[in-house]
């Protein structure tokens, strides 16, 4: 799964702070406003509960109170006595947003320097979530502030945790594509879980989650090649290939010169074992781009799978015809061409995927059945080596 890295919020906020200029109050009051001046912040608070418990309709102890708990960077309890100010009137209500605003900036900033940090030391994820989680409670309908929270909580392996957030973001945006894609992404991932713990009616409805994310996502970008290649794979694993076909032709009708779109549709192809039509897209998506190692991949698969398919249906009809008395029956080897078109494409992939098994294991089985004994020994020497111990 693609990995996202949130970046710095550009909005620069400052804080207001003043301690003059206010209506007469309480002593409590008049005191906590020397303290203030002091920078002698527990003390302010202390006057200023005092004279909040003989007086809970003062708005200007609350405001007061808000700004001494800004200060000391209790910013739950600060939102609370803003909260409380603004119930009662609106006279600092433009003081009180340009603070919450700022501490949303700066908590979003802070909550982004930990998350990079987490890439390093997984701990600092957690104080990533707490800044985010302090963004939220400044600016709760930013969209974007859950969506870097769940980056966080996907980070530390929190998938309920981010899905729960990533649906809140969503509530406050439909149209934010990227959200719609990645909590399709962990919803799909999460039905892997239950597909690889064999509870497949599990899996199911986590599936049909993943699709309607990806659906919306394509809703808001239809051109962006990640949601259309989200929502094949899903439209497979749900059985919808007719959704994935229309999908598929329409994204290469619409833009035939982009790469990802044709290896897209090639993919499909192969899966459906439609092995000439999935080469005619992959070789479209490599002359596009010469260097698209994961279609040149695919198409040595598109190959060696249509070579052992050759070779089935050519070992069914030897077998009916051994059964049926026929004599001196020839073995069909035309599925060997097949390998041979396959080999220099798997050849090269190796070059960029040396380190995939499974890979090595292909080539080396291509290597016997074309005779080439030496190369199918160090294919299999290399697989060997890569899954020992494994």
């Amino acid at each position: 799964m693609k990995r996202y890295f949130p970046a710095f919020v550009l909005i620069v906020a400052v804080i207001f702070f003043a301690t003059t200029g206010f209506q007469c109050g309480s002593a409590e009051t008049t005191s906590a406003k020397l303290y203030m001046q002091q920078k002698n912040w527990q003390k302010a608070e202390e006057s200023l509960t005092k004279a909040l418990a003989k007086n809970p309709n003062d708005e200007e102890a609350w405001f007061l109170l808000g700004q001494t708990r800004l200060e000391i960077r209790n910013f739950s309890g600060m939102n609370d006595a803003y909260a409380k100010a603004l119930a009662l009137s609106d006279a600092h209500k433009a003081e009180i947003s340009r603070n919450r605003l700022a501490v949303w900036a700066a908590s979003y900033n802070e909550g982004v320097a930990f998350y990079n940090k987490g890439r390093d030391t997984a701990a600092y994820y957690d104080k990533a979530i707490e800044s985010f989680n302090t963004a939220i409670l400044m600016q709760p309908d930013s969209s974007s502030t859950y969506f870097v929270a769940a980056l966080a909580q996907y980070a530390k392996s929190d998938i309920p945790g981010a899905i729960t957030t990533l649906e809140t973001a969503l509530q406050k945006k439909a149209d934010y594509p990227e959200a719609s894609r990645f909590l399709g992404q962990l919803y799909y991932m999460e039905a892997g879980k239950k597909i690889e713990a064999k509870d497949e009616a599990g899996a199911a409805p986590l599936l049909a989650k993943s699709v309607t994310a990806f659906e919306t996502a394509y809703k808001y970008e239809p051109e962006n090649a990640e949601n259309i290649t989200n929502l094949i794979e899903g439209y497979e694993r749900t059985k919808q290939p007719e959704k994935a076909l229309a999908l598929t032709e329409n994204a290469v009708a619409k833009d035939p010169t982009n790469k990802t779109f044709r290896y897209a549709y090639g993919v499909f192809l192969l899966r459906q074992e439609k092995f000439e039509q999935a080469i005619v897209q992959f070789n479209e998506a490599i002359k596009i781009d010469p260097e698209f190692n994961d279609a040149t991949y695919n198409l040595g698969v598109s190959y060696l799978n249509w070579s052992v398919a050759m070779k089935e249906e050519a070992d069914k009809k030897y077998e009916e015809a051994r059964k049926a008395g026929q004599k001196n029956i020839k073995e069909d080897l035309a599925y060997k061409e097949k390998l041979k078109l396959a080999l220099p494409y798997l050849e090269k992939s190796v070059a960029s995927r040396s380190e995939d098994a499974a890979l090595w294991q292909q080539l080396a089985r291509v290597y016997a059945n074309l005779n080439m004994t030496d190369k199918s020994k160090a294919a299999f020497e290399k697989f060997d080596s890569l899954t020992k111990g494994k």
